[in-house]
């Protein structure tokens, strides 16, 4: 699985630094208004732009090829979009604390995290209902029912997300009184995690037809 997922870094160091550095942007930028898009990208690049690429370039049909099982073949676009969603929930915090220290933005520790496990959690979310659906279908079927399910998603984030970080601060504390809020993440995690088998079948039936 290393080999894929240097073959996928490459790919985004190369074809698509323009995209990492938005998501960069997005985690950095001291208001926290774009944050969730920055970390929503984080597994959009997995679940539909590598894939997109993968499927143009005929990559599947090669890798197919390859001592890869088509589980590691699926499992790598999990890892890889739970790394860089960690990467940037890690860039995210190193820059908040950074405009804390110089004092451009208000000091908000424990409000900030618990904005970040719901935004950690929505993209989660979408990899366990969107990455099924892709290596089922492909891109090309599959594109539809995934950009519409993400559309909605980000839609409701960008309204009461981007619109007022205010707003998802008290997103955060409602639920956070019922249910602690690192618990989102978590239960999130395991239903991606949860997703990987579902994926890996839809793969295996797409590509034996």
């Amino acid at each position: 699985m290393k080999a894929l997922l240097r073959k996928d870094l490459y790919w985004i160091c190369t074809q698509l630094k323009l995209f990492l550095v938005m998501m960069a942007i997005f985690c950095a930028l001291p208001g926290g208004n774009f944050l969730f898009f920055g970390v929503l990208y984080s597994v959009l690049l997995t679940t539909t732009t590598l894939m997109s690429l993968d499927e143009t370039s005929k990559w599947e049909v090669l890798a197919l090829m390859l001592p890869y099982s088509r589980r590691q073949i699926v499992a790598e676009k999990y890892v890889l979009g739970w790394m860089l969603l960690a990467g940037t929930l890690a860039v995210s915090v190193i820059f908040r604390l950074v405009w804390w220290a110089v004092g451009i933005a208000e000091p908000e520790g424990a409000d900030f995290l618990a904005v970040l496990c719901v935004y950690a959690a929505v993209a989660l979310l979408i990899q366990a209902v969107v990455s099924p659906v892709n290596f089922r279908f492909g891109m090309t079927r599959g594109r539809i029912l995934s950009i519409t399910f993400i559309a909605v998603t980000a839609g409701v984030g960008a309204a009461l997300f981007v619109s007022s970080p205010e707003a998802a601060m008290g997103v955060a504390r409602a639920m956070g009184s019922r249910v602690p809020v690192f618990v989102l993440p978590l239960l999130a995690a395991a239903l991606s995690a949860a997703s990987l088998p579902l994926a890996a079948r839809g793969f295996r039936k797409r590509v034996e037809k």
